[in-house]
């Protein structure tokens, strides 16, 4: 296939983006870095675009991967930075739209990030893809206004599925890679009380989980891109010092978090317990299931 990508030199998409090309399937990613840094994320042959405006009204795309979003975590969300964190997922949805609309052929399907922020706070709550919110926070509003964005291509035939993401897991970016070096020194610190829960995926299964979305005609709608086994906050803590071999005394008491972050500090001390439930129905088998299977591969 011929794909469209955004997100493509991303943790996750630049991933993504090696694997399809594994598959012998074509890459088009959007980017705004220059030529030569993006095609350093990309596998070998990958044509990279500035603008939709560089994709002609007859190319033919056989599929879209949405993955565009700056990250959450980089700056305190002002007002001016939740606009512009709407803006880089719900902005270029909204152009993915528009390109879709102006192509003689559009694409057969296109997959659509979003993330277990959909349901907001949730405490205690079991989460399937069925559940609504259960707190309309500033990660719901963003994750909903996402969401309602790229349901806008089924008007013209085209396959969507939607991947609510947990926190991601892997080795050399995301999550994983700021606290590692932390734990490795013993600093690891449990943040808050411990008991707000925590949603996660190893990047492989996630991986698998967009290409199956992207190759399985049938696979449509939303889907939990969780593993099936989330965990409190105080457990992920003490699984990581264990996996690498620290104590883990340390806590990070949550009044100092939200003085230092702001409205910012939810993402940590809040929490989505969401279950991959449509996943399993299909038949879709993890590769990680639990946190110590996967903390031991990447660790």
């Amino acid at each position: 296939m011929n794909i469209l990508m955004t997100g493509g030199t991303g943790f996750i998409g630049g991933a993504l983006g090696h694997h399809l090309h594994s598959l012998g399937h074509r890459l088009v990613v959007l980017s705004r870095q220059s030529q030569q840094r993006a095609l350093a994320s990309c596998p070998p042959g990958t044509r990279i675009i500035a603008s939709f405006d560089d994709i002609a009204d007859d190319e033919a795309l056989d599929a879209v991967v949405n993955l565009a979003g700056e990250s959450l975590f980089s700056r305190r969300w002002s007002a001016a930075r939740k606009q512009r964190l709407l803006d880089s997922r719900v902005g270029v949805t909204h152009e993915l739209v528009a390109l879709m609309r102006r192509l003689r052929q559009p694409p057969t399907v296109m997959v659509s990030g979003s993330a277990v922020g959909f349901y907001g706070d949730a405490g205690d709550a079991e989460l399937t893809e069925r559940s609504p919110a259960r707190r309309k926070d500033f990660g719901y509003r963003l994750c909903d206004a996402w969401e309602q964005a790229a349901r806008e291509v089924t008007s013209l035939g085209v396959r969507l599925t939607i991947i609510r993401t947990g926190v991601v897991l892997g080795a050399n970016g995301g999550m994983l890679a700021s606290l590692l070096p932390v734990y490795r020194f013993g600093l690891g610190m449990r943040l808050g009380n411990g008991e707000q829960w925590l949603s996660w995926i190893h990047r492989d299964d996630l991986v698998a989980i967009l290409t199956r979305a992207l190759t399985a005609p049938g696979v449509e709608g939303v889907f939990n891109g969780t593993a099936p086994g989330p965990v409190t906050q105080r457990e992920f803590h003490h699984t990581l010092a264990r996996a690498v071999r620290r104590p883990a005394p340390w806590v990070m008491p949550a009044p100092l978090l939200r003085l230092a972050l702001g409205e910012m500090s939810q993402l940590m001390l809040g929490g989505q317990r969401a279950y991959p439930r449509r996943l399993e129905e299909q038949g879709f088998v993890f590769r990680y299931p639990h946190l110590e299977q996967a903390l031991a591969d990447l660790v």
